[in-house]
């Protein structure tokens, strides 16, 4: 399982935006990106977990389409139908942190940029 306090900041000189580069500008982001390297990051991770609900989503699909079908229900796939739900459940309580995280570093850099006050 992937910690949740992972460290996203990373590729960049301008987070947790020292003196320096507030004043002459990241040499790495462009002046005109609206989008932080942290926000950047955690979108990466969030599009990571979107991946991988995917193929889940799609095999509780098909089971449920065989049991529709007529297919007698096995406890083979009541076993992996639970496995899999447990495992969605996890990785949507991963997704709801992630957000939490992005909207606090949004709301960084709105402080920053002086939209709101800090």
């Amino acid at each position: 399982m992937v910690s949740q306090q992972e460290n996203v900041s990373e590729g960049c000189g301008c987070e947790p935006y020292p003196a320096e580069a507030q004043e002459s500008g990241c040499r790495t982001c462009s002046p005109n990106v609206y989008v932080t390297c942290d926000e950047e990051n955690i979108l990466a991770k969030m599009r990571d977990l979107k991946e991988r609900v995917r193929p889940i989503s799609l095999r509780m699909k098909e089971i449920e389409r065989s049991t529709l079908v007529g297919d007698p229900v096995s406890s083979e796939y009541e076993e992996e139908w639970s496995g899999l739900s447990e495992h969605l459940d996890s990785l949507r309580s991963q997704w709801g942190e992630w957000e939490k995280r992005l909207d606090a570093a949004i709301e960084r850099k709105l402080i920053l940029l002086g939209h709101r006050e800090g």
